[in-house]
């Protein structure tokens, strides 16, 4: 009723926004979440004799610098090169999806 006819109440937008940015902030933090479980369930089926290195180069996909994504990158290929399977499980995870675009756009 105060201020002028057909503006916002200040508060009432203020609030709406910061619970839209904390329903942003749950909505990313469950997606990056379920991302990394899926790259451990998939690390966790990599024959034994190279799941370690798969795991560092997994680990430096989901947290490690961006220089050394092409790297990390290019150490999974060459690790799940003898197993097909194992490498289109791989391809299909997301964090391996970003990490290629990431490189196409630098």
């Amino acid at each position: 009723m105060y201020g002028r006819p057909g503006m916002a109440d200040s508060s009432t937008v203020a609030t709406f926004f910061h619970a839209w940015r904390r329903r942003q902030a749950n909505r990313q933090a469950a997606e990056w979440l379920e991302e990394r479980t899926a790259a451990r369930l998939a690390v966790a089926e990599a024959p034994e004799e190279i799941r370690d290195d798969v795991r560092r180069a997994v680990d430096t996909l989901l947290e490690g610098a961006d220089g050394e994504v092409g790297a990390a990158l290019d150490e999974l290929r060459r690790l799940l090169e003898p197993y097909p399977d194992l490498r289109g499980r791989f391809c299909r995870l997301q964090i391996v999806g970003e990490a290629v675009e990431f490189l196409k756009s630098g």
